[in-house]
């Protein structure tokens, strides 16, 4: 779907250079000139306005995605992290199941003034159907967290929530789900170091930090079927009035020996969307190699047409054409490749991106995105394009205003 959606693209270059050939002609000899006379050269000008066309589509398609996936991780971060503060250990992004608190620590955080409960979560590795997974437990009874998770297709968390406390059922993710075949009712496997056993799903929940899928469980579950264990991580819900940053200072303070990290909530979603924009930060390159693709493709044609072109050329000048108006045809024609190329690349990449957002993540990565298009993001992408066309255009534009009436009878000897 989406090679077929990017092939597309330049093979209709010619047809919409040849409808705009049958706008009605200009007054004068200008850039309209210029634009309208493109079907005139396809050779030159389809090539180059497909390769725009091109790029343009792999910029925007992919922008919509990111644009979408970022909208959709920020809704889900606000709509899952719900405690004030959150603490763990500096090595968990690394060690994760090895990295873990010590139980007196764990009880020195709920003693803290100002804090009104302590959600325990406790992480470790197991295998459903040969994938390796994280199967976390956690206070599935604790009443300030019984909107921590969101459900796919919506509705209330909290009766699933509740099947985990009192029927030790789990939650799968939305990746794991997709993978296992799994849905809520259903049985799932879960093989581990040191347990071994059926669970009935009582619901698949959204989950963008594992692609592998997850499970969520309640403590006492977890410690039943596979041993007992320390925490991973903590997170702390503040009485009312509290504050937060206020909160993090007391706990860095209090816990100055030991290796601690303690973010709030604030915190912890910028810290999560920084460590998204970082995962993209590469297709800034294809940004950037696009945007060069273009600019060459619009140079490349200009300069080839001036050449072809100059008995031409020539020839407005023996009529009476300035350099003006001969450097404005060529301005035109630019700016007629940059806005055919812009036109047919918006409705590739409207495609592509629709392929991206709706197939291959949920087919490759196993979860779902809403679709979010970033209109200023692409706002701005077709002005730095179509300037960059322009100034694509000056050179081969002076170059061809320069050819002399002259060059006419240089040709017809």
């Amino acid at each position: 779907l989406a090679l077929a959606a990017l092939g597309a693209v330049p093979l209709a270059a010619p047809l919409l250079l040849v409808l705009a050939a049958s706008l009605p002609p200009p007054r004068r000899l200008g850039a309209a000139f210029g634009a309208r006379d493109l079907a005139a050269h396809l050779r030159q000008t389809a090539v180059a306005a497909g390769a725009m066309a091109m790029a343009v589509a792999m910029l925007s398609g992919i922008t919509v995605m990111i644009g979408s996936f970022r909208d959709t991780v920020a809704g889900w971060l606000a709509a899952t992290l719900r405690a004030d503060v959150y603490v763990t250990t500096p090595s968990w992004r690394r060690g994760r199941v090895e990295a873990t608190l010590a139980p007196p620590i764990v009880e020195r955080l709920g003693a803290l003034p100002g804090v009104a409960a302590v959600d325990r979560l406790r992480q470790l590795l197991a295998e459903v159907d040969g994938r390796r997974i994280a199967v976390s437990g956690i206070d599935a009874a604790l009443p300030q967290g019984a909107r921590r998770v969101e459900l796919v297709g919506g509705g209330d968390p909290g009766p699933a929530l509740r099947a985990l406390a009192e029927r030790g059922e789990v939650l799968v993710s939305e990746p794991l789900a997709r993978r296992a075949g799994l849905s809520p009712g259903g049985t799932v496997r879960i093989a581990g170091a040191s347990g071994d056993g059926a669970f009935r799903v009582a619901g698949v929940y959204r989950d963008y930090g594992a692609e592998s899928g997850a499970v969520l469980l309640d403590l006492a579950e977890q410690a039943r079927r596979f041993g007992p264990g320390p925490m991973t991580n903590v997170a702390l819900y503040l009485a009312p009035g509290e504050d937060p940053e206020r909160m993090v200072e007391r706990v860095r303070a209090a816990f100055a020996g030991e290796a601690l990290v303690a973010r709030s909530n604030r915190t912890l979603r910028r810290d999560a969307l920084g460590v998204f924009e970082q995962t993209f930060a590469v297709t800034r390159l294809l940004q950037a190699m696009s945007l060069l693709v273009a600019v060459a493709g619009v140079t490349l044609a200009l300069l080839v047409l001036a050449r072809e072109r100059s008995a031409e050329t020539a020839l407005y000048r023996a009529l009476g054409a300035t350099r003006g108006q001969v450097f404005a045809v060529f301005v035109g024609r630019g700016l007629g490749i940059a806005l055919a190329g812009w036109a047919l690349g918006a409705a590739g990449g409207a495609a592509l991106a629709a392929v991206l957002v709706e197939v291959i993540n949920p087919a490759w990565f196993g979860w779902t995105l809403g679709l979010h298009v970033p209109w200023g993001t692409l706002a701005r992408q077709t002005l730095v394009l179509l300037l960059a066309s322009l100034a694509a255009s000056v050179y081969p534009a002076a170059r061809a205003s320069a050819t002399p009436a002259t060059e006419l009878a240089r040709d017809a000897l």
